[in-house]
């Protein structure tokens, strides 16, 4: 009998860098009473037709039953966002599939496995019963109410009819399963498989003979949701309960070594690709043609509750209560388990020789001597440990034009009645490499909506900055627990506007050997120089952020959780040729061929997440930043997990519309973004420039194009900044302000 061949090549791989991405675990289950249907709603009316479908703008499939006495029926019916039925679907447009939930014995945790498999090249892989060359299709009956029939090709009750495909093993050469065990629970599957369509799952979980449903929820698609968007793999396939019926212990991949698919191995070692021991040890991993070796998720590895969720999945917290060979040595793919020696596990397993999973409770327990909580918890632990450090940033005085600012400021313990903490003396101030805290003054003039740092005499846009640690300048102020420091630098005669003072660092902590950095959140003030205090605008919300960085730390957790912080190094006059390659003190150029790279927050941000230049991206340049100690920070193979395009997952409110400032950016004392410090690094205003809206758009559209379609419209992209103020008249709002023609929340599909 012919089989499915599926392809196990995903979308590509996940976040690397500061993203990456965020569903790691089996899962999928859904059950109670005789079975469980999907999310669709009860159907009001009736439309027919492909018209009926395209127009749609989701489609929702509920399986209403499902037998099997020989091939398996199932009877489900589709309707639209509204409730209305959909006729039209063909063999064309769905697939199916039928496993059963393999009990687990002798500590060995359940497991889904598919009725409906192929051979490929020595290995077993999961497949779909669909239309086309090399897999089977059955009866499909369009009852055109919106309710459909699917009778399977395949004879699951028959060994004989439906037998195992060579070498009917799993990866590691146990044998497969795949009697028909009507007493068992059940999955069936219906995938809606036209990428013209609104994607759709429906599932259903029943017990052929009757009796209650196990559940098996490890990790839940909304979960996986939170970073991913839509997760989607396989162009069309968005549910985890889809994707366990494939990707469990049965599938595998034929090669030396063999790769697993199944789900609990594979998404754990996609989500710590960069950082598994195989890949640091020069092996790369692999996944049909697909490499994920330089996916990184976006926070600690360790925090498992981010998509094992006990309290929202029946088995979410299987992580901490039954673990597994397959699932722990994912990640800790250097552990050798067995007895033989293996050149690609160097690593004894401390607890020995172990053949299945029924002792590791023992040792990883609740509890127990290596438990699995206590192992993993480091992320929750180092939060802890900062939350126990506020910084405060008392006063500032003078802030007038001509004067030299003394900052007043304090460290207190916001969990012991802000109890402060002596920088002079105590330990988690005091060790060197460790503790750092830094104070940093910059500035905007009146008129002007982003930070700039003008004449300050730092180069490349930067502002004045003091170190605060070991540094005699700082003197215990007036008040108890308070510190001061005066600024190396006065506020030029000239200035107007408005200063902002910020408060950085990390102090020292013990939760490991050799000490830990505690990311405590940055902090800033802002202070008159003339007129009344104008704050930068906000942009980020940083709680939108944390949704899959957990905690928003960079450059060596010193700058935490504050892009308010971030906007007054990160700004319009700032690159990063401070940081480049010279020679006799002349720019010669980075790896990108580039002299310089602007690091402006608002383009910066966006380029890095849209800078992958694989399929499904958005850039079709690389993004490289140079860093600290000439650090290359090449983007180009990041994968951001959710909508690239779906502006509000992190913009505050309608802060990415072409809308109020935004409308005459230049004219509202937005500035237009460096590409070039020219003759003076110290001095922006003969710095070469974009236009501020072709300098946001293009750092994620940078075709020739698309600049070419800026430039016909009012960009300029390479000017003075004086020479944007006097001549540029961005015309982006007449098409793409909101209601217009190409509303950028139209067309980026913010919902």
């Amino acid at each position: 009998m012919s089989r499915n061949r599926s392809s196990y090549r995903w979308v590509g791989p996940v976040a690397a860098g500061l993203l990456a991405f965020a569903l790691v675990g089996c899962g999928g289950g859904s059950g109670g009473g005789g079975g469980s249907g999907g999310t669709g709603v009860a159907v009001t009316g009736f439309d027919g037709g492909a018209a009926a479908l395209s127009a749609s703008s989701a489609l929702n499939i509920t399986v209403t039953s499902a037998t099997v006495s020989s091939a398996p029926v199932v009877n489900f019916t589709v309707t639209n966002q509204a409730g209305v039925g959909l006729s039209g679907l063909t063999a064309a447009d769905l697939r199916f599939n039928i496993a059963k939930l393999a009990p687990g014995l002798n500590g060995e945790p359940g497991a889904w496995q598919n009725y409906i498999n192929s051979a490929n090249g020595g290995a077993v892989e999961g497949s779909q019963e669909r239309s086309g060359a090399g897999f089977v299709f059955g009866t499909l009956v369009d009852r055109l109410d919106g309710s459909y029939t699917y009778t399977f090709a395949t004879d699951i009750t028959s060994a004989a009819k439906n037998p195992c495909p060579a070498p009917c093993t799993t990866a590691d050469g146990k044998a497969l399963d795949i009697s028909y065990q009507p007493s068992v629970t059940h999955r069936v599957t219906v995938q809606q498989a036209n990428s013209a369509y609104p994607k759709a799952t429906g599932v259903f979980d029943f017990v052929p003979a009757g009796g209650s449903v196990v559940r098996r929820d490890v990790v839940l698609t909304s979960t996986c949701n939170q970073c991913h968007s839509e997760l989607t793999a396989h162009v069309t396939r968005v549910d985890t309960k889809l994707c366990v019926t494939c990707h469990n212990p049965g599938s595998w991949l034929a090669g030396t070594p063999t790769v697993p698919v199944d789900f609990k191995v594979m998404i754990h070692r996609i989500h710590n690709g960069a950082n598994l021991p195989s890949v640091l040890a020069g092996t790369p991993y692999v996944v049909g043609g697909a490499d994920y070796s330089k996916a990184v998720f976006p926070q600690d590895v360790r925090n498992c509750t981010k998509c094992h969720n006990g309290t929202l999945s029946a088995q979410g917290d299987n992580w901490k209560n039954q673990q597994s060979i397959a699932a722990c040595g994912s990640c800790h793919d250097d552990v050798n388990f067995g007895a033989s020696a293996d050149p690609a596990k160097p690593r004894v397993h401390l607890g020995g020789v172990v053949s299945d999973n029924s002792t590791c409770v023992g040792c990883h327990g609740t509890g127990k001597v290596a438990d699995v909580v206590v192992a993993h918890n480091f992320p929750d632990r180092l939060k802890a440990a900062a939350a126990k450090f506020k910084f405060n940033i008392v006063s500032v005085t003078p802030t007038a034009p001509g004067s030299t600012p003394v900052v007043t400021f304090s460290v207190t313990d916001p969990t012991n009645a802000d109890r402060p903490y002596d920088i002079k003396t105590e330990a988690p101030f005091t060790v060197a490499g460790s503790s750092t805290l830094t104070i940093k003054a910059g500035w905007t003039a009146a008129g002007i909506a982003d930070i700039g740092n003008d004449g300050n005499g730092v180069a490349f846009g930067q502002p004045i900055s003091i170190s605060l640690l070991n540094n005699a300048a700082v003197v215990a102020g007036a008040t108890a627990g308070t510190f001061t420091v005066t600024a190396p630098g006065a506020i030029p005669a000239a200035q107007t506007g408005t200063l902002r003072v910020t408060m950085e660092g990390h102090p020292a902590g013990d939760l490991s050997v050799g000490g830990a950095l505690l990311p405590v959140k940055s902090v800033f003030r802002d202070f008159a120089i003339t007129g009344a205090v104008t704050a930068r605008r906000t942009v980020v919300d940083i709680a939108r952020c944390n949704v899959c960085h957990d905690v928003l730390s960079v450059h060596g957790t010193n700058r935490t959780d504050e892009p308010g912080v971030c906007v007054v190094c990160h700004n319009p006059n700032a690159t990063d040729a401070g940081r480049r390659p010279t020679a006799a003190g002349v720019l010669t150029g980075g790896v990108d061929g580039k002299l310089e790279e602007s690091i402006d927050f608002k383009t910066m941000i966006h380029g890095i997440h849209a800078s992958q230049t694989t399929a499904g991206g958005k850039r079709e340049k690389g993004l490289v930043i140079y860093g600290f100690g000439g650090s290359v920070n090449d983007y180009s193979t990041l994968r951001f997990p959710g909508k690239v395009n779906d502006c509000a997952l992190c913009h505050a409110g309608a802060s990415y519309q072409i809308t109020g400032i935004w409308e005459s950016p230049t004219a509202n004392g937005i500035l237009g973004n460096t590409i070039s410090t020219a003759a003076s690094t110290t001095d922006p205003s003969d710095n070469l420039r974009i236009s501020p809206t072709a300098a946001v758009c293009s750092s994620c559209h940078d075709s020739v194009v698309v600049r070419a379609h800026m430039l016909s419209n009012g960009a300029n992209l390479s000017a003075t900044q004086a020479t944007l103020n006097t001549t540029v008249l961005e015309l982006c709002p007449i098409c793409h302000g909101p209601g217009n023609i190409a509303d950028v929340k139209v067309v980026h599909g913010v919902k």
